[in-house]
């Protein structure tokens, strides 16, 4: 489908594994966007009376058909998991330039399960994963984290979500944070982040998918 990958990438931290998934153009006509995309996901994989802060609680980041172009409000990703403050389905939005990068990442959404043994980041790009220690950056802060893992992966225009000490003691109301001050502040997914020992995530990538009509867009923006 135009202004998709038509992939999903999933990864399991608990045995450190990822693979893609191929989403038909028929489901992708019936959700339409990233919000529809991710609400679908979450229902798929997650099983009913999931304690959110288990191993078997899911963390989707979601984009859409739109990200990475030059329309109106196309710089925002969309994140899905089942809160731990609500115990209810959770979605929560940041802006920034953390979209663009996961759109270039070759995958429309990324659904992560399990639980690592011990801290790690992820480096996501091109299709590919790598799976970073992260015990050196157990208990700093956001900025320090952000600034510590873009110069590790050493990538120009890489982009990453992060958490800090509040979701890494899986606060309720803990936020992923990204671009410094960037929030996606509802429902507590820092929390399901830190309770999978999941510290940051990096994302870089060259993928292109084409709209369906560039001259369209640009006469519209």
């Amino acid at each position: 489908m135009k202004g998709f990958h038509n992939k999903v990438l999933h990864i399991d931290l608990s045995e450190k594994k990822f693979w893609s998934e191929d989403i038909p153009d028929t489901i992708l006509n019936s959700l339409l966007g990233g919000r529809g995309l991710g609400a679908y996901l979450l229902w798929k994989n997650l099983k009913e009376g999931t304690d959110p802060l288990s191993p078997e609680n899911v963390l989707i980041f979601a984009t859409g058909p739109l990200t990475g172009t030059k329309m109106m409000g196309a710089s925002r990703y969309a994140v899905f998991t089942k809160s731990p403050l609500t115990g209810f389905f959770a979605d929560s939005y940041s802006g920034g330039d953390v979209a663009p990068k996961i759109k270039a990442t070759g995958y429309d959404a990324i659904l992560i399960k399990g639980a690592s043994s011990s801290p790690l980041y992820l480096e996501i790009s091109d299709r590919e994963v790598k799976f970073h220690p992260a015990s050196h950056l157990w208990g700093k802060d956001t900025y320090q984290t952000e600034d510590k893992v873009l110069e590790e992966v050493g990538v120009p225009g890489a982009q990453t979500v992060v958490i800090g000490p509040a979701g890494e003691n899986m606060v309720a109301f803990a936020c992923l944070e990204n671009n410094y001050w960037r929030s996606a502040g509802r429902c507590g997914m820092g929390a399901v982040a830190g309770s999978k020992k999941l510290k940051a995530i990096v994302f870089h990538g060259n993928a292109t998918c084409p709209l369906a009509s560039d001259d369209m867009l640009d006469d519209y923006v």
